[in-house]
């Protein structure tokens, strides 16, 4: 399903002034923000999930996906594209920054960047906090552009109906999955909360209050790592397939 553009840029402003060091301590690994930015906002976000997990900005730039979809006619850029600068003269070591299209002017585009006072290197990092910056069309810095046009759109999204659930019944609830992080509500995050809880991590002292807060947010990140998934504090789908595997959970929910 592609995403409204719209509501891409609002998420997107929603990371201007983080640094790096939540992105480092999400994926546990220290290279590149700016490019682990940009996954995260188009993972994530987007839903794009052909996006490679490659924090380098040249070992991006060599993947098939890149290669397939960049180009150099800025003029052209959309909300979502990806812009991939050259700053050190030397195109043959691969991009050395990126950022996230936010806006076409007509005669300029704004992107969401971090780490603009970088080192690539792998021994120095910027703390730098993601900001917005505007660029010309000729700016001599840019690289290419990546082409994300296939995954957004301008339409908005139709309203969901609600729908109205049957009564459960008592000591029991109705739970329909969707994507939990933290500030959600509702009894599947219940759910999750019990999951953990059978599993022996904690979620707080109140159990099963439905609120994902920072302590539901710790369980599920220890639950990640101990199943080898990716540690974002973040319950989707493959985090689920890990819960239903284990048959006590049948039971408690069956």
């Amino acid at each position: 399903m592609k995403m409204n553009r719209n509501k891409f840029v609002k998420e997107a402003k929603k990371r201007v002034g983080n640094s790096g060091e939540y992105l480092f301590k999400k994926y546990q690994v220290r290279t590149d923000w700016c490019l682990m930015q940009v996954y995260d906002l188009e993972h994530h976000t987007a839903g794009v999930s052909e996006i490679p997990k490659n924090f380098s900005c040249s070992g991006f730039m060599r993947t098939e996906f890149a290669k397939a979809r960049k180009n150099r006619e800025f003029k052209t850029a959309e909300v979502g594209d990806i812009v991939f600068f050259e700053l050190n003269g030397n195109r043959a070591d691969g991009a050395d920054h990126v950022g996230v299209v936010v806006e076409n002017t007509g005669h300029s585009f704004k992107l969401l960047e971090g780490n603009v006072r970088g080192n690539s290197s792998g021994i120095w990092y910027d703390t730098s906090t993601s900001d917005i910056y505007e660029y010309d069309y000729y700016n001599s810095s840019l690289d290419w552009i990546i082409d994300m046009s296939e995954f957004f759109t301008d339409e908005e999204e139709p309203e969901e109906e609600p729908v109205e659930e049957p009564a459960a019944e008592e000591g029991t609830f109705t739970v329909t999955l969707r994507t939990l992080r933290k500030g959600m509500k509702g009894n599947d995050v219940k759910a999750l909360q019990r999951l953990l809880f059978t599993d022996g991590y904690s979620v707080g002292q109140t159990f099963d209050d439905g609120d994902f807060g920072e302590c539901t947010e710790k369980g599920v990140k220890e639950y990640q790592t101990d199943h080898k998934l990716e540690v974002d504090g973040i319950v989707g789908a493959q985090t689920f397939a890990e819960f239903w595997k284990n048959e006590r959970h049948s039971l408690l929910f069956g």
